[in-house]
């Protein structure tokens, strides 16, 4: 299930920021005993981030421009699980068409009650938003629409083993409809080519 749910991330990113590079996904999940942070977003918006923010003439190779990028998450990236804020430790970006950006959560704790996340990496970006996607162990999946109008911040809480929004002034921004359309059409997709592929092993 969990290794459908990463289908899930990386093919609605690719099908959102192939139009808008205004959209980034952020994605936080458990694997093997592990919590990893995952960021997708298009290059270009990587790149206005840097270039505002550093100046244009800031880097001269993909690995400055690389340092740049992990500086830029650790000062804009914030998790706080059970009150106790973490490190994003070991962070790696994958230069692309689509970017991405991966660190760790060292000694993230096996149960959750609580998580707080803040993603200001793109806010200086008009119409700006994030898809949060928590997948973590023994919880329910969870998607949430970081944005402006909640200044890019949620306070989540564990109640009776479902999550419960604490901490948030959501406004529904106009391009939440494209985000929505994608992950339909991705799963949507998915289940066509399961049944296709059934289909096909029934037939043989």
């Amino acid at each position: 299930m969990k290794s459908i749910c990463l289908i899930l991330f990386f093919l609605c990113a690719k099908l959102v920021q192939a139009h808008e590079p205004e959209l980034s996904n952020l994605m936080i999940y458990e694997q093997n005993g592990k919590y990893f942070l995952v960021i997708k977003s298009s290059l270009t918006a990587f790149e206005g981030e840097i270039e505002y923010l550093f100046g244009k003439n800031s880097y001269k190779t993909p690995e400055e421009f690389q340092l740049l990028v992990i500086k830029h998450l650790q000062n804009n990236c914030l998790v706080i699980i059970n009150d106790d804020t973490f490190k994003l430790s070991n962070p790696k970006v994958v230069l692309g068409h689509e970017t991405t950006v991966f660190a760790e959560l060292l000694n993230a704790p096996k149960k959750f009650n609580s998580i707080y996340v803040k993603n200001t990496l793109f806010k200086d970006m008009p119409n700006n938003m994030c898809e949060l996607i928590l997948s973590l162990k023994d919880l329910p999946q969870k998607q949430y629409i970081l944005s402006k109008g909640n200044e890019y911040e949620v306070k989540l809480k564990v109640e009776n083993g479902n999550w419960t929004v604490l901490k948030s002034s959501f406004k529904t921004p106009k391009l939440l409809f494209l985000f929505i359309l994608s992950i339909v059409a991705s799963v949507v997709l998915i289940i066509k080519l399961s049944k296709k592929k059934n289909s096909s092993n029934n037939g043989i």
